[in-house]
């Protein structure tokens, strides 16, 4: 009956729903593109033409924002971080139906003359819905703006970690998933530079942090990302050199982060970090370990590490200094 009732509210919302404009240029990567495609959302319900996600070969993609984050914050706003998810959070009819657990945590990185902030939002489905996709964790990192709330819709960056469901998930829990094989980076954002509109970057800043292996094991044992309330991010800066036809178009230095007595660093120096003219960024296909793109006219960049010493781990961040010519 829950389930009927449920299915009722999602069609009287397909049938309200606003035309929304699409957001201008929606690119990402993913470390899996069978697991996670990033690209703009087009969900019956959570669509709209903003960056989204597909997740698991399920047909359509989730918008981010409005989706999963939306839902989040909601519930969190009621609840508290750690808050259960249900369908009133979303938008639906407020039946007793436990969607989600879901967290919330920011972010500062400072350098240069302002400050890069973030929000990180993670969430651990309970329910598996018929109109969803399955997931067993969702960790989202946003650039945020001076004031610390996330960038605006047509301009959103995102970028994370997503792992498969589980049978039977715990009521009340910090695992994830994010142990399985199958954990899998992304990153999207709603305004991708355009090819050869990639602008001329003078020792340009930015402040990024990277999100790899949030929550628990199933034996509640802390994984190096931290927990989701409290996320262990890889932070640090990085400073972009680009102008048409010029040598030595780089993106340059690293971000880390401690796990124990360890410090693990991502460094973009290791192998040359190449910045392209499609707004693209990445290093030699000999090593293939990072790529990323540049938004919002290169004031964000989003990417990931993926088959380095390190586990896998997506980044995300903003200009903090320098000089940036259209």
């Amino acid at each position: 009956m829950r389930k009927s009732t449920l299915a009722l509210a999602v069609m009287a919302i397909l049938s309200s729903n606003a035309v929304i404009a699409a957001s201008p240029n929606v690119q990402g990567g993913s470390s899996n593109d069978l697991l996670v495609d990033p690209y703009a959302s087009n969900h019956s319900v959570f669509g709209g033409g903003d960056s989204g996600l597909e997740l698991n070969s399920y047909g359509t993609a989730i918008d981010v924002a409005s989706g999963p984050i939306n839902g989040s914050n909601n519930a969190i706003t009621d609840h508290g971080n750690g808050a259960i998810m249900t369908p009133g959070d979303l938008g639906m009819l407020n039946l007793p139906i436990n969607i989600a657990q879901v967290w919330k945590d920011t972010e500062t990185v400072t350098g240069g003359s302002n400050d890069a902030n973030f929000v990180v939002n993670s969430v651990r489905q309970i329910t598996k819905l018929s109109f969803a996709p399955q997931f067993g964790g969702l960790v989202i990192g946003q650039v945020a703006d001076a004031s610390g709330d996330p960038l605006a819709a047509e301009s959103g960056v995102y970028f994370g970690e997503w792992a498969p469901a589980v049978d039977s998930p715990d009521a009340d829990s910090y695992d994830l998933n994010m142990t399985s094989a199958d954990r899998t980076v992304w990153y999207v954002g709603d305004d991708a530079v355009k090819n050869d509109e990639m602008p001329t970057l003078d020792d340009v800043e930015y402040g990024v942090v990277g999100i790899s292996q949030t929550g628990t094991n199933s034996s509640g044992v802390t994984l190096d990302g931290g927990l989701p309330d409290s996320v262990n991010l890889y932070k640090g800066t990085l400073t972009a050199n680009y102008c048409s036809g010029c040598s030595g178009n780089e993106l340059t230095g690293s971000i880390s982060r401690t796990v124990g007595a360890t410090t693990q660093t991502i460094d973009f120096d290791a192998t040359t970090t190449t910045i392209n003219s499609d707004g693209t960024f990445g290093n030699s296909a000999a090593t293939n370990t990072i790529e990323g793109r540049f938004y919002n006219d290169a004031e964000a960049l989003a990417g990931m590490y993926t088959n380095g010493t390190y586990d896998d781990t997506a980044f995300g961040g903003s200009k903090v200094s320098g000089t940036i010519t259209p």
